[in-house]
């Protein structure tokens, strides 16, 4: 999505947000929404005291003004009563259906199937990936979990139709919010970091998240709801009349489209970096170019079982169609790329050498997962050996790494001979989108010296 286009969705996000949001006061962190006289639940009791105050015959205190300030607009008004008694109609016994995720914490997440009083939950970890079953009981308005460990009971206090909080001890509140009909599935939530073609970057742990400005010191939170193919944003979490609809599509294993709810579209790639040993890898893709570097002892002294087995298998194909493949220049040191690299230097100088020839420690062929096939110059371009590894490389789990017009991005001139293994299903999403490798993991290839 263009800038101008997330600047429009930007502001119809605020505005929601800007609405949504009292002046001066907010719901207290344990306070039980509903709850005029602080005894933990939301009763007729309760009705009473907000309609006395609504007559002007009784004051409250400002703990009891928070709590009855149902629809979280600053004020106690008639749009609360109608509220209080929404929540007292659903708490006498009304049961959760559906997925449902705990506010904030990201990691617990509840299906109930809605069959009579007895359903199963499962609560969902993101941190470990693991799944715990449990029974679940209602009895009235109390809510009994029993786990493997040990049995615990709450209270359960609706607060619209999308939101119910959990009472512990009788004070304790924990927050839960719908999430979606469907079962979740934890391998399609969107954690982790995304990096947005408008210039954003998304960091998500379950349902909720934050974005910023790439660059930008300053975040703005929000959370999510999931269902089916479609996500509701929303950008004050203590609120979920408002939220800011998308529609997401699955690109390939490492992008999605977001189509927002103006028609606007907004990409996203998969980003989580992690380096290991000096060595960096995006989405688990050993990276090397001119922005990242190999330490000067990495060496796995050979092209990789698995790229060899590869180039094998593609060498024995296009021998069959007559066509001959051979590796010129596969796995090269740290040491030899520095004096390969200098020679070029000598002759051709600095500037121009860098458009050919990788500086130590940034050579795609001290991975040992790329080679250079037949002979590494011009003249192997248009050959047919040179067109046949265009058409059929992704198919053996190869990509021509430094494509044709994509100089200013890969760093690199043209080099028809050059291939770099990922895999048969990876080479083929890059392949197919017709992006070099930078552009698919949405990272750049520059030096920084």
């Amino acid at each position: 999505m263009k800038n101008r286009m997330m600047k429009k969705f930007l502001c119809t996000a605020a505005a929601a947000l800007t609405a949504a949001m009292p002046v001066g006061t907010a719901h207290a962190a344990d306070a039980v929404v509903g709850d005029m006289n602080g005894d933990g639940s939301v009763t007729i009791s309760d009705s009473v005291i907000m309609r006395r105050y609504l007559h002007g015959v009784l004051d409250i205190d400002s703990d009891s003004f928070l709590a009855g300030d149902i629809n979280n607009d600053g004020s106690v008004d008639s749009l609360d009563l109608a509220g209080l008694k929404y929540i007292i109609f659903s708490n006498s016994g009304r049961m959760p259906v559906g997925a449902w995720a705990i506010l904030g914490t990201g990691e617990d997440y509840f299906y109930f199937d809605g069959d009579g009083n007895v359903t199963v939950t499962h609560t969902y970890n993101t941190t470990a990936g693991t799944v715990t079953e449990n029974k679940v009981t209602v009895e009235g308005n109390k809510l009994i979990i029993t786990g493997e460990d040990e049995n615990r009971e709450y209270t359960i206090s609706w607060v619209n139709s999308k939101r119910f909080d959990m009472i512990e001890n009788g004070r304790k509140r924990i927050p839960v919010v719908y999430y979606g009909s469907q079962p979740l599935v934890y391998d399609r939530l969107l954690n982790g970091t995304w990096i947005s073609d408008s210039g954003r970057e998304y960091d998500i742990t379950g349902i909720n998240g934050y974005y910023s400005e790439l660059g930008a010191e300053t975040t703005e939170n929000f959370s999510y709801e999931k269902d089916l193919n479609k996500l509701i944003f929303h950008f004050d979490s203590e609120n979920l009349n408002d939220g800011v609809n998308a529609y997401i599509t699955a690109v390939d294993s490492m992008h999605i489209d977001l189509t927002w709810e103006d028609g606007t579209v907004e990409r996203l790639t998969s980003r989580n970096y992690e380096v290991i040993d000096g060595v960096t890898y995006i989405n688990g893709i050993l990276i090397a170019n001119k922005t990242y570097s190999l330490p000067s002892d990495y060496a796995p002294n050979g092209i990789l079982p698995e790229a060899q087995a590869a180039f094998n298998e593609m060498q024995a194909a296009a021998r069959r169609d007559g066509l001959s493949l051979e590796i010129c220049s596969g796995y090269r040191s740290y040491a030899y790329q520095r004096d390969l690299y200098n020679s070029y230097v000598n002759r051709d100088g600095k500037a121009k050498a860098d458009t050919y020839s990788a500086r130590p420690g940034h050579s795609e062929h001290q991975t040992g997962l790329a080679m250079d096939i037949n002979w590494a110059g011009d003249a192997f371009n248009n050959t047919p050996e040179a067109k046949w590894i265009a058409a059929h490389c992704a198919e053996y789990g190869f990509i021509i790494r430094y494509p044709q017009g994509k100089q200013d991005i890969t760093g690199y001139k043209y080099e028809s001979w050059h291939v770099r293994y990922l895999g048969k299903e990876l080479a083929g999403e890059v392949t197919d989108s017709g992006l070099t490798l930078e552009e698919f993991l949405g990272i750049d290839s520059v030096y920084k010296y």
